[in-house]
């Protein structure tokens, strides 16, 4: 039994068996249409919050890595130092020193490139560091000679890039990402203990 259109332009008069079931057949396939037209709407919207978070995601995780790789590659640099004469260390001659150490100790992760600036700052105690004496010391001063200690307070700035182009995106100031490190070097052996 075939389907043809009369001549006239009119619909032939469907089969009573079969009517209902082409009706409602075409019902669904125009609601399975629109359910996936509505899927790549969704789709299209959530599909770059995704892609936004995983970036942030990156971004800390690179920022996570830099600074505890940092840290680390100081402590290892600082930690040469003890091992060198005491007597030959002065600020100026520290500063390429820690500069290089840490690069070596970062495994490849800080560049000297990354490294922005080494600051050494020489003191001949920690409470000269700290700009008084406490009544304690004066006390001492005026007894007896104490033991001077000097301290070298080091203070690292490192600027890294960031990984994803989503800082430039949210509109910040620059492109890179700065940390500064701060730590104190003493109690190092004298020329005559070595």
């Amino acid at each position: 039994m075939s389907r043809l259109r009369p001549p006239s332009g009119k619909r032939a008069p469907l089969p009573a068996s079969g009517g209902a079931r082409n009706g409602s057949g075409r019902i669904n396939t125009l609601r399975a249409r629109l359910q996936r037209g509505a899927l790549a709407v969704e789709a299209a919207f959530v599909l770059p919050v995704v892609i936004t978070g995983t970036m942030m995601f990156m971004e800390l995780a690179n920022i996570g890595l830099t600074i505890d790789m940092g840290g680390t590659a100081l402590e290892r640099a600082l930690q040469q130092f003890r091992q060198d004469d005491s007597g030959t260390l002065d600020t100026a001659a520290m500063e390429p020193l820690v500069r290089q150490r840490m690069a070596a100790a970062s495994h490849g992760y800080l560049s000297e490139d990354n490294i922005a600036s080494v600051n050494v700052e020489s003191f001949n105690s920690l409470d000269a560091m700290g700009g008084g004496t406490t009544d304690e010391e004066e006390d001492d001063d005026e007894g007896g000679s104490t033991d001077r200690v000097p301290i070298w307070r080091v203070t690292v700035d490192i600027r890294k890039d960031f990984i994803t182009p989503l800082p430039r995106l949210l509109v910040t100031e620059s492109s890179v990402f700065r940390y500064r490190y701060q730590q104190l070097l003493g109690y190092l052996p004298a020329e005559d203990e070595q």
